[in-house]
């Protein structure tokens, strides 16, 4: 019992590092996709939450019953070869952007507080990434499991703690807020699903984790239902400062900031950690997209893809979630749907077998 419910913590805490990332951790994503449309950002959360929950139930559960190993043993059965190849050039793409603006990320506040050059945080960055990807799915997945309880906690309690203030004069904010609910469920299952593409290919690799059908199927639920909690917290703090967070790179960190140095500096732990974690998930996937498709072994092919990396991060932080997530989130909505529609035929078969 105990094994199961350890196993059932790891497999949701890799699921919801893929998705806390930097974008996440900072605010920018919910503001960019939730809290513009009001009082539809909430709603539209709570859509999301269900899509991740239904979503991580799914592809976990065909992992386990199929003996999915990786994520081609997933793709081309369920799409097809030709929308397949498709979709695995758009997944291998994005998990490329999202690794080296991470990396760039995380060079970029390494390099702040200790005062090196730029270019040497980054070489520090990629260094520390290449040693988690020789370990493995198993490195990864200890590193999530030790990282994702801190993003929680120390996301909620920032929030709650915000929440709790709630004092909105610090800003100087005049009007109200703009109604812009017209929109929100586009949003809701774009933000859906351009998280669920570095998501997936990670729980293609769960296998060894999932022991049994009860922990494929708490362990995607759970994942989903914490991201959604986290997520309307986040958002409601967001909520009170709209729209002067609108043009801010980092809006909780600035909201924070405003209250107390003290927590504004723990946060940056935290948006690090954040950045840190989704920079290990993308650019391992990444390497399983490419290791797949060459043949190279992954001792040669990590520090090259990991110097490769230096060079190109470049892009600014917000544009990208801005421009470059929007647009991987309408080619991946592709892959939400046929995830849905696989769920379905899943809980009908398992209504049929009467489980």
């Amino acid at each position: 019992m105990f094994e199961e419910v350890k196993n059932i913590f790891k497999v949701a805490s890799i699921y919801i590092a893929t998705i806390v990332g930097a974008g996440f951790a900072s605010g920018r994503e919910i503001v960019q996709f939730f809290t513009s449309y009001y009082s539809g950002g909430f709603y539209g959360i709570f859509l999301t939450g269900v899509l991740f929950a239904f979503i991580g139930y799914t592809v976990l559960n065909k992992v386990y019953l199929g003996r999915i190993q990786n994520y081609e043993e997933f793709l081309f059965p369920t799409v097809g070869w030709a929308l397949g190849w498709i979709m695995e050039i758009v997944v291998t793409l994005f998990m490329a952007s999202v690794f080296c603006i991470m990396v760039s990320g995380v060079g970029s506040i390494i390099a702040d507080k200790i005062n090196i050059p730029f270019y040497y945080a980054i070489l520090l960055v990629a260094f520390i990434c290449m040693i988690f990807f020789f370990t493995g799915v198993k490195g990864i997945v200890s590193l999530s499991t030790i990282v994702t309880p801190i993003l929680i906690i120390g996301i909620l309690t920032i929030g709650i703690y915000i929440i709790l203030s709630k004092d909105a004069s610090v800003f100087n904010i005049s009007g109200g807020f703009k109604n812009m609910t017209h929109n929100w469920v586009l949003s809701s299952f774009l933000y859906t699903s351009y998280n669920s593409i570095i998501s997936v290919v990670v729980m293609c690799s769960l296998l060894p984790y999932l022991k049994t059908k009860r922990i494929a199927s708490i362990g995607g639920i759970l994942g989903g239902g914490i991201l959604c909690i986290i997520a309307i917290v986040l958002n409601y703090v967001l909520y009170i400062f709209y729209p002067y967070v609108m043009s801010m790179e980092f809006p909780v960190i600035g909201i924070v900031d405003r209250y107390s140095e003290m927590m504004g500096s723990i946060y940056r732990i935290v948006l690090l950690l954040a950045m840190f974690i989704c920079a290990i998930t993308a650019g391992y996937g990444f390497i399983e997209r490419v290791s797949g498709k060459i043949k190279l072994s992954k001792r040669i092919l990590i520090p090259i893809i990991c110097c490769i990396t230096m060079p190109l991060s470049s892009i600014g932080f917000s544009s990208l979630i801005a421009n470059i997530y929007s647009v991987f989130g309408y080619v991946g909505m592709f892959m939400v749907f046929i995830i849905l529609i696989e769920g379905i035929k899943l809980i009908k078969g398992n209504k049929r077998l009467g489980q």
